[in-house]
């Protein structure tokens, strides 16, 4: 069975973390101290990390899904993997309606929504036909891609277009503007998403590499994304970023002229981010799926996406609305199973390790 390198399982977490969290300035209600929200919840990111980590060490051979029937047993086992599998369609659905929209607005605006959706559906599937394998090379070269693109234009608008006296003064509210914005805001997005991991770590060549290339890919995904809210508020300042939509490349449309389309560069790359995110949201869903039901993989593959395309469409009326919820009861959502679940499903694991352990030490 072929696997995918401690690299590949970096670049799968940067390119996961910045999907389409890239587009906003995260922690923006702080105002001026938005960009301290990542510095601060960088702490939080790691231990969430070392949880998945931890859990996945009950059993470093199998997946999320496989060890959830271990620690809860058959048939609570399988509602819990049920939980799971369909949290991550329900992100892949999100996100798939994130992706089109994108496509349309910036790049294909002649083009439907329908139309933008079936073709993502269409490559969804081919992709993930051939396993997490196909998904990481193909993550690695468009990320590269999508970094080359992003890079120069953010250097440009940092030194050419950005006003850094935006971000002062520093603090002024103390940290509680900061900590409502961690939580339940960076935690359920994207640090919660992260749950998606566990379904990929047992697919690592070198399992003992994992945390450091996991922890360090969470760093660097933080960092990136702190110089992003940076720019995009030096930028637009602090009224605008808040209130306009993809305000990264509304800030590159701000220096756009005949020679400079920033604006381009920066939709194309963070699509192409985006959609990778996409794929290995669905690769957890059609192979939790698929365990719970023991139906075939690749059959799974080609139907699973074509379900969330058509639920993609239909999930929101419109842009507002998806947003709406995205940023209300969908957090609470996200904190919910990729926060709590796995802390109760440790609590569980090591309890039933202590009961086991009494029980043969009154047996002795």
């Amino acid at each position: 069975m072929k696997k995918i390198s401690n690299l590949q399982l970096f670049i799968l977490v940067v390119n996961f973390l910045l999907g389409s969290a890239i587009l906003f300035p995260l922690g923006i209600k702080a105002k001026q101290d938005s960009y301290l929200v990542m510095v601060f919840a960088l702490p939080l990111g790691i231990i969430l990390a070392m949880i998945y980590i931890k859990i996945n060490s009950i059993d470093p051979q199998k997946n999320l899904i496989e060890i959830n029937k271990e620690i809860f047993g058959r048939y609570l086992g399988w509602l819990v993997g049920m939980i799971y599998s369909s949290f991550f369609l329900y992100i892949s659905i999100r996100n798939i309606r994130d992706f089109a929209g994108q496509l349309n607005h910036f790049l294909v605006t002649q083009a439907s929504l329908k139309s933008l959706t079936l073709l993502a559906i269409i490559l969804i599937i081919y992709c993930i036909y051939y396993n997490i394998e196909m998904i990481a090379r193909v993550t690695t070269f468009t990320l590269v891609i999508g970094l080359l693109l992003l890079t120069p234009s953010t250097i440009y608008l940092l030194f050419f277009s950005a006003d850094l006296t935006t971000l002062q003064p520093v603090l002024a509210k103390g940290l509680t503007p900061i900590w409502k914005e961690i939580y339940p805001g960076i935690l359920a997005f994207p640090l919660a998403e992260l749950i998606i991991f566990p379904m990929v770590f047992s697919k690592v060549n070198n399992y003992k590499n994992i945390k450091r290339y996991f922890i360090r890919a969470i760093s660097l995904s933080f960092l990136i994304l702190t110089i992003n809210t940076v720019t995009i508020v030096s930028v637009l300042g602090i009224t605008l970023a808040e209130n306009v939509s993809y305000p990264l490349v509304r800030s590159g449309q701000i220096v756009s002229g005949n020679l400079l389309k920033l604006d381009f560069f920066i939709a194309l790359s963070t699509t192409l981010i985006l959609f990778e995110k996409i794929k290995l949201l669905m690769y957890g869903a059609v192979k939790g799926f698929s365990i719970l039901f023991n139906l075939s993989y690749k059959r799974l593959s080609i139907i699973l996406p074509i379900i969330a395309g058509y639920l993609s469409i239909i999930i929101a009326p419109g842009r507002v609305q998806h947003l709406e919820f995205g940023l209300g009861p969908s957090l609470w959502i996200n904190i919910g199973i990729g926060i709590y679940l796995p802390i109760i499903s440790l609590l569980v694991y090591y309890l039933k390790r202590l009961f086991v352990k009494n029980k043969k030490s009154d047996d002795g």
